[in-house]
């Protein structure tokens, strides 16, 4: 076999008791694919998704920088996505015996900030890596969040929810929407979501990071595969080619300083 098939260099650990459903505005790709970003109100000086870093990754203050205007250009930070008052996540370092863990979301419910744990192993990883990481953990948070203020009873929450084009399997039934289901379902009913509801949309993000980052991709199709991080167990990803699976692990774990054929770091 050529390499190692990995399935899940972004697993994330949430500890979080989840609950309800509802749906969101339904885009297609192609529509997201063209809409560069939605920009933030006028006079809203403050990010609404914020990262305070005590991690130790000599790159990532600059990557945080760099995303964080990427972030503030983008539809995630309106009220749709996380809500009036916005959420933080806090970014520190922990070991692993691995490199294939990049990063976790740890969250207890009544948690005001989202505790998102960085594999040391990240210091290999070039900035790409590390803003399709942040990217990736930043779209865990946006649903969690979004599902906690819907338990909450927060109208725009559940909007959200409603308007996102999921099944309601049970139309009397407000929270038996596709949406609680796969949030129920835990991680991988998390990466589900997440590809169908933010995938064009995370790409677009990590393409604009690399130009502000003065690191532009040449190629749309490069920003896709490693976009892919985390989503290998993802029902599209299944039915991709198994050439198109080899050469989205083979960018992925390039990028992360990672010899393919090994296993391990160079």
């Amino acid at each position: 076999m050529f390499m190692k098939s990995i399935f899940a260099i972004l697993t994330t650990l949430l500890l979080v008791s989840f609950g309800p459903q509802h749906k969101n505005i339904a885009e297609t790709p192609s529509a997201l694919l063209n809409q560069r970003s939605i920009s933030r109100a006028a006079g809203d000086a403050s990010p609404s998704i914020r990262f305070r870093n005590a991690s130790s990754l000599k790159r990532l203050p600059v990557v945080i920088r760099d995303l964080s205007a990427a972030l503030e250009e983008s539809i995630f930070q309106s009220e749709t996505f996380c809500g009036k008052n916005g959420f933080a996540i806090h970014l520190y370092d922990v070991t692993c015996n691995s490199f294939e863990n990049s990063a976790a979301v740890r969250y207890h419910i009544g948690d005001t900030v989202y505790q998102l744990k960085l594999n040391r192993f990240n210091r290999q990883a070039i900035d790409r890596a590390l803003a399709t990481t942040l990217i990736h953990e930043t779209m865990h948070c946006v649903l969690l969040d979004i599902d906690r203020r819907a338990k909450q009873g927060d109208e725009s929450a559940l909007s959200s929810i409603l308007n996102l084009g999921l099944n309601r399997n049970d139309t009397s039934n407000l929270f038996n929407n596709e949406f609680f289901v796969l949030m129920n379902s835990g991680e991988e009913g998390q990466h589900e979501l997440m590809y169908r509801l933010f995938y064009p949309r995370m790409v677009l993000l990590l393409e604009r990071f690399a130009e502000i980052h003065n690191e532009a991709f040449f190629d749309h199709k490069d920003a896709q595969n490693l976009m892919w991080s985390g989503l290998q167990r993802t029902k599209a990803y299944a039915v991709l080619k198994d050439e198109e699976k080899q050469e989205i692990e083979l960018a992925i774990l390039k990028t992360k300083g990672v010899n393919p054929h090994l296993g391990e770091s160079d």
